[in-house]
Formats: C-alpha cells, sequence, structure tokens
C-alpha cells in the first residue's frame, strides 16, 4: 500500500507580556506589550503572509490550527486574508484551545471553556465547525477524548509512544477507549524522519509550525520534498483507509511539533507557581464578563510558559525572573478586578 501524508499547520501569536510594574496595578495598562498590533503586523508582513500565499496558491490539501490570539489580529490586520482562506476549499480548519494553551492539564470546566470560544471564533469567520481538534503539543489522554466528543468532534491527534505499540508500531490511526468511533492520529516528533526513512508506516501526519515552516524552504520546497514519498491527502482520507484498534492512555502524554517539548513548558518552578495561582483565580471568573475571562486566560498561553522557563531566556530584561515578577503584579492587578 502506498504512503498517505496529510499536512498540519500551527499558528499562534505570542505577544511579548508587558514590564508591569507594582505600581502599574489600577492603572489600567494592557498585561501585554502596547503596541500589539504594530508588533504582529511586522512579524506577519516579515513572513506569515507569504506562507498563508503559498498554501492558499497551491491548493494541496492542509488542515490549519489559528489560535484565538492569531485570528484575532489577522482579523484586524488583514481581513482579506479571512476570506481568502474562507474561501479556499483545500484548508481545513482544526478546532483547539482559543490561547494555544495546556488547559487540558489544569481545568476540565477551563479547557471546555477554551474550546467553545475557539469554536465560536472559527464559526464567524470562516463559516464552519471543526471536527478534528488540534490540542496544545498534542496532549492526548483517555478522559480527553470523552470531552472532545461532547463538544461535537471526531477526532484528535496524539503522540506515538514506540514501546505501548509493540507490533503495532506502524500503525498511526486508532479509535479512542471510550468509543470506537472517534479516531485518534498519531504522530512522531521527529521531524519527519518516519515519513522519509520508515517505509512501513503508511498513515503519516506531519505538523510544522512557521518557524518550522521557514526552516523546510517554504511550502512549495515541503511539498516538492513530501510528494515524492507520499500522496498527500486530507484528513478524512486518512480515517477511510486505515484499520483501527484502541489506544489506550491513562495518563497524559504529548508530541511536540517544534523545538520545544511539554516538560519544558511545565515542569519548572516558576511555571508551577504560576500556574497554581492563575487557576486558582478561576472559580472566582466564572460569573465575570468574558472579556475578563479572556485576559486571565491568555496568561496561561505556551507563550508566557516559555517565558518562565529559566532556559528559554530572552535576554537581561525578559529573564524568567522579571517576568513572573510581571506576572505577579498582573495577578494583583485582576484580584482587584473580581
Amino acid at each position: 500500500m502506498s504512503k498517505l501524508l496529510s499536512l498540519v499547520l500551527v499558528y499562534d501569536w505570542e505577544c511579548p507580556l508587558s514590564e508591569f510594574s507594582f505600581f502599574d496595578v489600577r492603572s489600567g495598562k494592557s498585561y501585554f506589550a502596547e503596541d500589539e498590533e504594530n508588533l504582529f503586523n511586522e512579524w506577519y508582513i516579515s513572513g506569515i503572509s507569504n506562507q498563508l500565499d503559498e498554501v492558499i496558491d497551491a491548493k494541496h490539501p492542509v488542515s490549519v490550527y489559528f489560535s484565538g490570539s492569531f485570528l484575532e489580529l489577522l482579523a484586524i490586520c488583514d481581513p482579506t486574508r479571512i476570506k481568502s482562506i474562507k474561501s479556499a476549499k483545500h484548508i481545513n480548519i482544526l478546532g483547539g484551545t482559543y490561547h494555544h494553551s495546556l488547559a487540558s492539564l489544569y481545568s476540565k470546566s477551563h479547557f471546555e471553556r477554551e474550546v467553545s470560544w475557539h469554536q465560536k471564533l472559527v464559526k464567524n469567520l470562516f463559516g464552519v465547525k471543526p471536527i478534528y481538534f488540534f490540542n496544545t503539543e498534542n496532549i492526548y489522554f483517555n478522559d480527553l477524548a470523552l470531552q472532545l466528543e461532547s463538544s461535537d468532534f471526531k477526532s484528535t491527534f496524539a503522540g506515538a509512544i514506540d514501546w505501548y505499540l509493540g507490533d503495532k508500531k506502524n500503525q498511526r490511526v486508532f479509535s479512542s477507549k471510550s468509543n470506537e468511533g472517534f479516531m485518534l492520529m498519531l504522530v512522531n516528533h521527529d521531524g519527519g524522519d518516519t515519513l522519509f526513512h520508515d517505509h512501513e508506516v503508511v498513515n503519516n501526519f506531519m505538523q510544522l509550525g512557521s518557524q518550522q515552516l521557514e526552516d523546510f524552504g517554504g511550502w512549495n520546497e515541503l511539498i516538492r520534498k513530501t510528494k515524492t514519498k507520499a500522496e498527500l491527502v486530507a484528513l478524512n482520507k486518512q480515517m477511510k483507509t486505515s484499520t483501527t484498534e484502541t489506544y489506550n492512555i491513562r495518563q497524559p502524554i504529548s508530541a511536540a511539533y517544534g523545538s520545544v517539548d511539554l516538560d519544558q513548558l511545565k515542569n519548572y518552578p516558576l511555571q508551577e507557581s504560576w500556574i497554581k495561582q492563575l487557576y486558582g483565580l478561576e472559580a472566582s471568573l466564572v460569573k465575570k464578563p468574558e472579556a475578563l475571562q479572556k485576559k486571565w486566560s491568555r496568561l496561561g498561553s505556551i507563550g508566557v510558559l516559555k517565558s518562565l522557563n529559566p532556559d528559554l531566556d530572552q535576554g537581561e530584561t525578559n529573564n524568567s525572573y522579571n517576568v513572573y515578577q510581571s506576572l505577579i503584579n498582573i495577578l494583583s492587578d485582576l484580584h482587584l478586578k473580581l
């Protein structure tokens, strides 16, 4: 049987936090950079716009996750792009968390809230309701499938665990433990090595963020390199051509699509402390306006969590300790809004 390949692109916007001092509490200062629109537009024009041009014009099947943060600013900075994506029939929009967060690990209720926000935004902008779900870092566990089913999703991605797969090591499409009709698409964190070197794996899923796509030389170069190895197909064709068995995953697993893995987003002391304090406010925010809930929710995005990893420090000003101090002051400001 010939190899099949489904390509997945991930677009998120990671805006720098404000340097938020104690004296900024109650001031109305933004939690993120005041010139966010300009920063996004510069980043978008510098490469993202050209990437999307190629993706739209080439007409090869592709699935794309856009975070809510990305889409909000795209709709402001390039509204015609929204229309061109909407009219591109070869682009399949994926569901996901609104703020590209790790909410599925920390709060069932907030995860469902973020998923619902994202569904509403995608419906409003593109007129579609996604049935395939991309969870941040491909986090998956059995109970997640139940949550996604309740939100009308039919499939999601999960990491491929070689030792677990055993004699099924070449299989990449499985059923969830709870429902044989809910499909799991297994991905490898190997930069495409499985596609190029393992001839026994028929169903292949390759995920790239904007930086990984640039490293490949852009969309057209990626297509040139991959189409000689496999037939490029939409996700629904992968479902139709696969024999499925159950993938029973009791505890969360992941598979990073980029250079930063899940451990780098949650296992450092500043990250653990921040997540505990952030989600400690959830119960107090439930009845507050959605706009305030989204401000709070965004503080749990992976962009914020990266900035709390000392191994990923971005210079003296934005080192992880300084970022943490700003976040504590932001938390004080949030408390006063409750």
